[in-house]
């Protein structure tokens, strides 16, 4: 009786570590999958500096038939960082910020797109050397089929 206890309990232990790991399998496939190539979704920034203030401004936009679903894992929508002549990072805009920590859902229809915008005040990063800075910004949503979409773009700091 003690072995058929043990078996059973073994089998039951052993059934509940093998579903554990197909929805990580799935979720690996997912974020993989996708061919940007055809830019069916494609990510574009603009920066303008005017009297030591950077407005970003990031457009996704669907340029395939479908409607795209994409989903966010917080609050958070996108993320920006601002590196200096020498790489070196003076904005990140997530730094000091807090978000939701829920599921939320953007839909795309075909040929329209969704806009952000984000201002940085560059006198927050100290004096300001002239020179080429770095925008890099990322789009927070995740799609079936689309990989990550990222955009570098660069501005002008004069003297």
């Amino acid at each position: 009786m003690k072995k058929l206890l043990f078996i059973l309990g073994f089998l039951i232990l052993a059934g509940c570590g093998q579903s554990a790991e197909q929805p990580e399998e799935k979720e690996q496939a997912e974020e993989v999958s996708g061919d940007m190539e055809e830019k069916d979704v494609e990510l574009s920034v603009e920066t303008k500096e005017e009297s030591g203030v950077v407005q970003i401004t990031m457009t996704v936009k669907n340029n395939s038939d479908e409607e795209k679903n994409f989903e966010f894992s917080s609050g958070q929508k996108y993320e920006i960082i601002i590196s200096d002549p020498n790489g070196a990072e003076v904005y990140k805009y997530s730094k000091g910020k807090m978000f939701t920590q829920a599921l939320q859902y953007l839909t795309i229809p075909p040929g329209e797109s969704k806009t952000y915008q984000e201002t940085w005040d560059m006198k927050s990063a100290g004096s300001m050397q002239a020179g080429d800075y770095t925008v890099t910004a990322q789009f927070a949503g995740k799609a079936e089929g689309a990989k990550p979409l990222q955009e570098v773009k660069t501005f002008t700091v004069s003297e």
